[in-house]
C-alpha cells in the first residue's frame, strides 16, 4: 500500500532551488531606510552614504540598521535579508479573477504590476508613506445565478512583501527569517489574513495547505471600526495550517512541513483582502520584527515547575477552543481520515467494485461539504487578550503554560463528547468497501 505522508521527501527538497517565472529584476531608484529627520551631529545612515557592508560602515563611521516597512521607509527597505541585487523589501500586488465576479484594486495614484520599487511609488506618496487602496468586486452579469452567493468570493486580491528579493535570473529567493522570531503588522481596513510564502519546494509539499493567521475584525464590529488602525504581533508558531476549499481532492497528497522549516526558507508574506460589498478599503502601515525579549515575564505559570520563564514563545486565544471550533475540528479530521483511506484503497492492488467507488466518492463529497459548512462558522480572528502558550526557560528548556494545558484538556474532552474523530468515518469506509457488484 502506498505511503502518503512521507517526511523523508522533506529533507531532499528543502534546499532545492526554487523557480519563479516572474519578470526580470529591477532595482530601487530610491534610497532605502533613509530617515527624513537626521540631525547633523548624529551618525548618518549607511544607505545615505552608499555604504553596502559592515566593514565600510565602520570605516566611514555611519550606521546601518535593517528594518521592515513603515511610513518613513520610502518605496523599499533594507530588510537585512537582501541577496545582493538590491531588490529586497519591495511590494507587489495581484488579483485573481473569480468565475462569478471580476476583481480589481483602485489605487489612489498610478500603480503598475512590475517588480520594482517605483511601481507603487505614487501610491505610497499619496497614502502618506503607507500602502492603501480599495478592492472592488463586481458580479459578472451573465453568470449570476443561485450558486453565485456561495462562490462570489472566489476571486481574490492581495499584496505581497518580499524579504530577500530576486536573484540575477529574476527568481524570487527565500531567506532564513527565524531570527525575526515572528512578525508585527499595523493596518486598517478589511484585511482578511496574513499568509507566509515559503519557497516552491515547500509549497509543493504542503499542496493545498498554507500557514496563515487571521486579521479579520470580529463579526460584531461595524464598518466604522475598519477605519481604526491596529497593530498585531504574531510569533511564528502562531501561524496555523489552513487549506484551500478548491483543492480538497488533493489533500491526501500533502506532507506536513513544520513551521520552523517554513520560516527558514521564506520568500515573504501575503496580505489577503476580505470580500465585502460595503467596505473593501485597506491601509498597510507597518511590518516589524517580533521581539520575544519584549514579552512580559511576570505572572507566568509554566507546567514545568523548574522553569524560570524568560520569554513567551507562543500564545493562544481562548476563543479558539469553543464548541464551534470543536465541530470544525471534527469535520476537518474526519474528512482527512476518510480521504486518506479512499486514496489508499484506490491505489491498492485489489481493484474496487463500481458500487464501492461511487460510495467512496459520494461520502467524501458529503464530508467535504460538512467541513465547508462547519469551517464557515469557525473563522479565526485575533483576540484582544492572547494568553501564553509556551515559554522559553532560563536553563534553555521550554515549557507549556498551565492555562494552555488546562484548556487543551477541556477541548479534547469536548471533541470526544461531540462524537470524537475518525470513529464515524471508519464505519463509513468499511460500509463502502463491503459493497460489491
Amino acid at each position: 500500500m502506498k505511503k502518503l505522508y512521507s517526511l523523508f521527501a522533506l529533507g531532499a527538497v528543502l534546499f532545492a532551488a526554487c523557480s519563479d517565472n516572474a519578470s526580470q529584476i529591477s532595482g530601487s531608484t530610491s534610497v532605502p531606510n533613509m530617515e527624513n529627520n537626521l540631525m547633523p551631529n548624529t551618525p548618518v545612515l549607511c544607505s545615505v552614504m552608499g555604504v553596502t557592508d559592515s566593514l565600510e560602515a565602520i570605516e566611514k563611521g555611519c550606521i546601518w540598521s535593517p528594518e521592515m516597512w513603515s511610513r518613513t521607509s520610502g518605496y523599499r527597505v533594507r530588510t537585512g535579508f537582501d541577496n545582493g541585487t538590491n531588490t529586497s523589501g519591495i511590494w507587489t500586488w495581484h488579483v485573481e479573477q473569480g468565475y462569478y465576479n471580476s476583481v480589481s484594486i483602485e489605487w489612489p495614484g498610478t500603480a503598475t504590476a512590475e517588480y520594482d520599487s517605483m511601481a507603487l511609488a505614487d501610491v505610497i506618496d499619496k497614502c502618506g508613506g503607507s500602502l492603501c487602496g480599495k478592492v472592488v468586486y463586481e458580479p459578472i452579469e451573465n453568470k449570476v445565478d443561485s450558486a453565485a452567493a456561495y462562490v462570489k468570493s472566489n476571486g481574490r486580491a492581495y499584496v505581497e512583501f518580499y524579504f530577500a528579493g530576486k536573484d540575477a535570473s529574476g527568481n524570487i529567493e527565500d531567506a532564513d527569517v527565524s531570527a525575526m522570531q515572528g512578525i508585527c503588522v499595523e493596518y486598517s481596513g478589511n484585511v482578511a489574513k496574513l499568509e507566509l510564502l515559503p519557497n516552491d519546494s515547500i509549497v509543493d509539499l504542503l499542496n493545498v495547505f498554507s500557514y496563515t493567521v487571521s486579521l479579520r475584525p470580529p463579526v460584531d464590529k461595524d464598518d466604522d471600526s475598519l477605519s481604526e488602525s491596529k497593530e498585531l504581533c504574531f510569533p511564528w508558531n502562531q501561524f496555523g495550517l489552513t487549506a484551500s476549499l478548491a483543492g480538497y481532492e488533493k489533500m491526501p497528497k500533502w506532507v506536513f512541513v513544520p513551521i520552523e522549516n517554513v520560516v527558514a526558507h521564506l520568500k515573504g508574506v501575503r496580505f489577503y483582502f476580505h470580500f465585502s460589498e460595503t467596505n473593501t478599503n485597506f491601509n498597510i502601515i507597518s511590518i516589524g520584527r517580533y521581539h520575544l525579549a519584549n514579552s512580559p515575564t511576570t505572572n507566568l505559570h509554566p507546567v514545568n515547575e523548574t522553569c524560570a520563564p524568560i520569554a513567551v514563545l507562543e500564545t493562544f486565544c481562548e476563543c479558539d477552543y469553543s464548541e464551534e471550533k470543536a465541530f470544525s475540528h471534527i469535520a476537518f479530521w474526519n474528512y482527512l481520515n476518510f480521504a486518506d483511506k479512499k486514496y489508499n484503497a484506490e491505489n491498492d492492488s485489489v481493484p474496487l467494485s463500481d458500487p464501492s467507488k461511487k460510495c467512496l466518492k459520494s461520502t467524501l463529497d458529503s464530508l467535504s461539504a460538512l467541513h465547508a459548512e462547519k469551517s464557515a462558522d469557525d473563522v479565526s480572528r485575533p483576540c484582544d487578550n492572547p494568553q501564553p502558550l509556551r515559554f522559553a526557560c532560563a536553563d534553555g528548556t521550554e515549557s507549556e503554560s498551565l492555562e494552555y494545558a488546562e484548556i487543551q484538556e477541556e477541548f479534547s474532552k469536548m471533541v470526544e463528547s461531540l462524537g470524537g474523530v475518525a470513529t464515524a468515518t471508519d464505519s463509513l469506509f468499511e460500509y463502502c468497501m463491503s459493497l460489491n457488484n
